[in-house]
């Protein structure tokens, strides 16, 4: 997701980018690259960060060298990542205390909608945004929802994508089970599926990749979700829909590996991938 918001990024007027990433071997194109420690001499007055898990994302923003640089330019710093609503607090009095404008906003869409720029974010940020810091974020989101506690976004965004993973598995088990009552009839209820009724758009976003059992180059990998269904078990409880949805991802995580696409959940162990 991240490489599709890049060239959103690179397109804003007066703006340069650096991107302080422990994979890329090359830029991308109009920037520069860097280690994620060497940060400070780049003088960000805006840091952006999308990270796997907390761990990562503290390791990051808790360096010496991140420090120095959102204290040097009381750097507006914008956390993209999925994230428990503990370190989700405790990042905005990090931030906070080295000088810096704490603007959580974990967004969803994945990789399509990052590439179109049409992301939605989750937003807390304890003052309002100035003229720079919306031109950002309106580069690659297209709609933002506010919410007035920190943390609150983070609670949000993990309830939000355990309901939307359960309803991706309940789309994979029913339907496996048209082609199979219905035959011939089977395109009939495809389109009527993708059309009408309260799942018209899941099952026109995702039915035709389940069909295809096309989980390769994933939009958003089985992996992330079962680390996000992980965080909402901790955040909800052992509720029996979140255990039977996590032990389905896990399966599926099993059967197609850990980087297939999260609709493998609708898959069945065998299936190409």
């Amino acid at each position: 997701m991240t490489a599709e918001i890049i060239p959103h990024l690179t397109d804003l007027p007066n703006t340069h980018i650096t991107i302080a990433s422990r994979h890329l071997k090359s830029p991308p194109p109009h920037t520069d690259l860097i280690r994620p420690h060497d940060i400070a001499p780049a003088r960000p007055d805006i840091v952006i960060g999308c990270f796997t898990d907390d761990e990562v994302s503290r390791s990051f923003w808790n360096h010496p060298q991140a420090r120095a640089a959102i204290t040097t330019r009381r750097a507006t710093c914008i956390e993209l990542s999925t994230i428990s609503p503990g370190w989700a607090e405790a990042w905005h009095d990090h931030i906070s205390e080295a000088g810096g404008l704490p603007v959580e906003c974990p967004v969803t869409g994945s990789r399509p909608g990052a590439h179109t720029g049409t992301l939605t974010g989750f937003l807390h940020t304890p003052t309002a945004l100035d003229g720079r810091d919306r031109c950002v974020l309106d580069a690659f989101i297209a709609r933002r929802f506010h919410f007035s506690r920190p943390g609150n976004p983070a609670r949000f965004k993990l309830i939000f994508n355990a309901w939307g993973a359960a309803l991706l598995h309940c789309l994979g088990v029913f339907a496996r089970e048209l082609p199979e009552h219905l035959g011939g009839d089977y395109p009939t209820a495809a389109e009527a599926i993708t059309s009408v009724g309260w799942m018209a758009q899941l099952a026109a976003a995702k039915l035709d990749r389940i069909e295809r059992a096309d989980y390769s180059d994933p939009d958003f990998a089985v992996r992330h979700m079962l680390k996000d269904l992980g965080l909402a078990q901790d955040l909800l409880g052992d509720l029996p829909l979140i255990s039977s949805t996590v032990a389905a991802y896990a399966d599926a995580a099993a059967a197609h590996g850990p980087w297939a696409d999260f609709t493998a959940v609708a898959g069945l162990a065998g299936e190409a991938t």
